[in-house]
């Protein structure tokens, strides 16, 4: 993959992460945008993939990994929460009378303060997975802020730790106030990686010119002025001594 390649998936991260952000910004008024943002949202981590066949640095590799996992634990916390609370308001039914059970109550009880807690506790592992996703994109992004335009690397920089800090307040969301402040800063967190897509060919990340050295030509002795035979005998001569081993004459 060429450097413009690279260009090219990052131009493109910033595109999808653009779509992202606008549909996150309706999730207020439908929560299904929320998934297809979250869709978009791995298309870029799929730019970031292709990108990194070339850059090979294990902070976009963390970054994606991290990212994904997250995700995923958060999805499964979320299921595993909505199966306790269920547990629980049915616990409460059965408590009062209002749906007749042979079934002991108690453990409907303990199963869904169980699953409770469980369902939190994946949402929290998953919550700090994401936000060291972001960590590790914001390193990436620091140590190599010279492959990209100055003003870019420093929006995606500030976008990161948006997203980091917004992760974490949204996962606070039952308190009202920080989720909705968590909400604003992810939203223009995704916006400031979004300024990516202004790459453009002339700003295509830069590798250094490979400059090999060759080897210097060794000295090589001068061999056709030399005397091959003996002027005096004829005798072939080693070349190592003034005189002929045969005769004894002196070699000019």
């Amino acid at each position: 993959m060429s450097n413009i390649d690279v260009k090219k998936e990052f131009h493109q991260f910033g595109k999808y992460m653009q779509i992202a952000a606008i549909l996150t910004l309706t999730t207020m008024a439908a929560g299904m945008t929320g998934i297809i943002a979250s869709i978009f949202i791995f298309i870029a981590l799929g730019c970031i993939k292709r990108a990194n066949y070339h850059v090979n640095n294990s902070s976009l590799d963390e970054f994606r990994s991290k990212y994904i996992r997250g995700f995923i634990s958060r999805i499964c916390g979320t299921a595993i929460l909505i199966t306790g609370v269920v547990n629980l308001v049915f616990f409460f039914l059965t408590l009062f009378s209002f749906i007749p059970t042979s079934f002991p109550v108690y453990i409907t009880l303990y199963m869904s303060i169980i699953l409770i807690g469980s369902g939190l506790a994946f949402i929290f592992l998953g919550v700090a997975a994401e936000m060291g996703a972001w960590k590790n994109l914001k390193i990436f992004f620091e140590n190599n802020s010279k492959m990209f335009p100055t003003h870019i690397s420093k929006e995606v920089i500030e976008g990161c730790d948006k997203l980091k800090t917004g992760t974490l307040l949204s996962a606070l969301g039952f308190l009202i106030v920080p989720g909705i402040i968590g909400f604003i800063f992810q939203v223009q967190g995704y916006f400031k990686l979004a300024t990516l897509k202004k790459l453009s060919k002339s700003d295509a990340p830069k590798t250094s010119e490979l400059q090999v050295k060759l080897p210097e030509p060794l000295p090589v002795n001068n061999l056709e002025g030399r005397v091959k035979f003996c002027p005096n005998c004829g005798a072939e001569l080693s070349g190592l001594g003034r005189f002929c081993a045969q005769c004894g004459s002196e070699i000019n």
